[in-house]
């Protein structure tokens, strides 16, 4: 199956360039997923008249008045879909190009009628594709208006035939039963064909849409220069880490950072250097947690970590110490070399307060804390003493 839908998807990529002079997935909008029906459409005709015009001689006996009137069919429908064609590729219009292999493939098709039977003949059928492929490929109205058209010609056939019109009859008896079976054949195939093609294109359109609709909620949520989750994402997930570690009776720690001395690292050396600080910082953070934290950037200089299922306030220490270090780290910018810090606050549930403002409160007078204090990290819970905390976790505990 593999193998052969490559070379099927390449022949249709090559006939939708052709026709179109564009890629088949270069838009998702409505106008580009109809052109790619009407494409792929005409191609399958431009096939189905090949094949037909290369197996009917094989199986029927024609006469000489028959051979030439199918060659005139088929030369037209082929004539039809290429004059359409490029009609597309020139002028871009899709409208115009349907509107054109309908006149060229509806004309034939009734021509055909007055030589091979009226209503007995193979294309009267299948005259009803005319209104089908207008309804899929350009509109309601339109599809209306050559329905229309299709069963007005159709009635004054019906009309003739009462009133004594004698129709040419050019297929011979014997063949008149395969030739009724290839139009019924044709048309079954070429119903199908529109059903799936239409199918395969509304798939292809909604998965690009879903696409674009992921990305669009993704820019919504994160922030465009650390990548890192926005203060929209954090409060979602902060109030459902909360109901989760009362629900499991669990405890869970609220980091709020914050860099030093940012505002005179943008002063000094430029706001470029600054975002690849931020940028930096966020990434030294995100490895120094673990897959099940968050951290997300509340905005300027400001970040947040949520470490949830944590065992012991000493572990949450441990961690936002070990953060601390990862962030000073120096940073190398246009051959310099910038060295900075961050004052990091932590609040611990349900030590500290069971509900987030009261936790965000915390965290972030316990930032403030450490940044007057001259230390790296301060907890919510020795905020009101005056205890020192150290600089540094203990080297064996990090």
């Amino acid at each position: 199956m593999y193998s052969l839908s490559v070379p099927l998807r390449k022949a249709r990529n090559w006939w939708f360039h052709l026709c179109t002079g564009r890629a088949v997935y270069e838009h998702a909008d409505e106008e580009h997923h109809r052109q790619r029906i009407l494409v792929m459409i005409s191609g399958f005709w431009l096939f189905m008249v090949l094949l037909f015009a290369a197996i009917i001689p094989f199986f029927t006996d024609i006469t000489p008045q028959g051979l030439i009137a199918a060659n005139i069919l088929i030369a037209l429908v082929i004539l039809g879909v290429l004059v359409s064609m490029a009609l597309l590729r020139l002028y871009d219009d899709r409208l115009k190009a349907l509107n054109i292999m309908l006149l060229i493939y509806t004309g034939a098709f009734a021509a055909a009628c007055f030589v091979f039977g009226g209503t007995a003949s193979p294309t009267y059928p299948l005259l009803i594709l005319a209104p089908a492929m207008a309804g899929i490929v350009g509109s309601v109205a339109l599809s209306l208006a050559w329905g229309l058209l299709i069963l007005a010609f159709w009635v004054g056939v019906l009309q003739a035939q009462h009133f004594g019109f004698e129709f040419t009859q050019l297929i011979l008896p014997e063949n008149y039963s395969m030739a009724m079976v290839m139009s019924y054949t044709a048309m079954a195939l070429a119903v199908v064909s529109v059903i799936i093609i239409y199918a395969e294109m509304n798939k292809e359109l909604r998965t690009s849409l879903q696409g674009i609709n992921s990305e669009l909620e993704h820019l919504s949520s994160h922030d465009q220069l650390t990548r890192l989750p926005n203060r929209r994402f954090y409060d979602d997930r902060i109030s459902r880490a909360l109901r989760r570690a009362a629900e499991q009776n669990s405890m869970t720690g609220l980091l709020f950072m914050d860099l030093n001395d940012f505002k005179k690292i943008n002063d000094t050396y430029g706001h470029g250097a600054g975002d690849k600080l931020l940028i930096a910082v966020a990434q030294r953070v995100q490895a120094n947690l673990r897959e099940t934290d968050l951290v997300a950037r509340l905005g300027g200089d400001e970040f947040v970590a949520v470490l949830e299922d944590v065992k012991s306030p000493e572990e949450i220490t441990r961690l936002a110490h070990k953060l601390s270090h990862a962030i000073e780290q120096p940073l190398y910018v246009r051959q310099q070399v910038l060295k900075f810090s961050a004052s990091i606050g932590v609040a611990i549930f349900p030590i500290d307060g069971r509900q987030k403002h009261e936790l965000e409160e915390k965290a972030d007078k316990a930032m403030y804390l450490a940044k007057k204090r001259g230390i790296p990290v301060a907890l919510a819970s020795l905020e009101a003493t005056d205890v020192p905390l150290p600089a540094r976790a203990p080297t064996n505990r990090i």
